[in-house]
């Protein structure tokens, strides 16, 4: 695609969320390179997300679901009750036939995987900023196939958010004390949505939950 360059838009204040200092490096060489005038901040977790967005306002974030101790439909949740004029692009390493769907439904703007190209990069956050959501083409397909049987063929979509937040958890081989721990809820709650999540997915024990999310790369 052409080089898209910054007057397409008003001045752009972007934040790039990942706890990697490589991938903070190329998205933000990317956007300098298409949206030249831009102001481009960074942050590695999500309390530095939070300083970030007190000091500052931002048209756009760019976010990683997993940045250590972050809770990251926690974090999605924060910015769009508190930041709701900024504009969210998921940028994850996870399956986005998992994720994306689940992104958008929380109210991300768009989902990419970090192994795009740099040419869509620019077109996702192009959409974006034009005031439309973006999904790859394999995304909008797996949205247009649900929408049209009623249902969804990944079995992780039965669940709640945060009996997917307990599930990516567990599938991880954190114990009920631990996740108890990090999400700041009652042991007993969490043993409640474990229950919940084998009726719902159909499997008898933890062992069955791991073998179902590797076969749908929930990461």
């Amino acid at each position: 695609m052409p080089l898209i360059r910054f007057s397409t838009f008003e001045m752009m204040k972007i934040l790039i969320a990942d706890d990697h200092s490589l991938v903070r490096y190329g998205l933000k060489l990317v956007l300098t390179n298409y949206f030249s005038e831009s102001q481009i901040d960074e942050s590695w977790d999500g309390e530095s997300v939070r300083a970030q967005f007190t000091a500052h306002r931002y048209d756009l974030l760019l976010l990683d679901l997993n940045m250590p101790d972050t809770d990251s439909t926690e974090l999605l949740q924060w910015i769009r009750d508190f930041y709701s004029e900024t504009k969210i692009l998921v940028v994850s390493m996870n399956d986005e036939s998992v994720f994306g769907k689940r992104s958008l439904q929380q109210g991300a703007h768009g989902y990419l995987e970090k192994d795009s190209s740099p040419e869509e990069l620019a077109r996702a956050v192009t959409t974006i900023m034009s005031g439309k959501r973006y999904a790859s083409t394999n995304l909008a397909n797996i949205l247009i196939n649900d929408t049209l049987t009623g249902k969804s063929a990944n079995p992780f979509d039965r669940l709640t958010a945060r009996e997917f937040q307990v599930a990516t958890y567990l599938a991880k081989d954190y114990s009920v004390t631990q996740i108890s721990e990090i999400l700041q809820v009652q042991y007993t709650s969490v043993n409640t949505f474990k229950r919940r999540i084998f009726k719902k997915l159909n499997i008898p024990n933890k062992a069955a939950l791991v073998r179902l999310a590797d076969a749908y790369n929930l990461g």
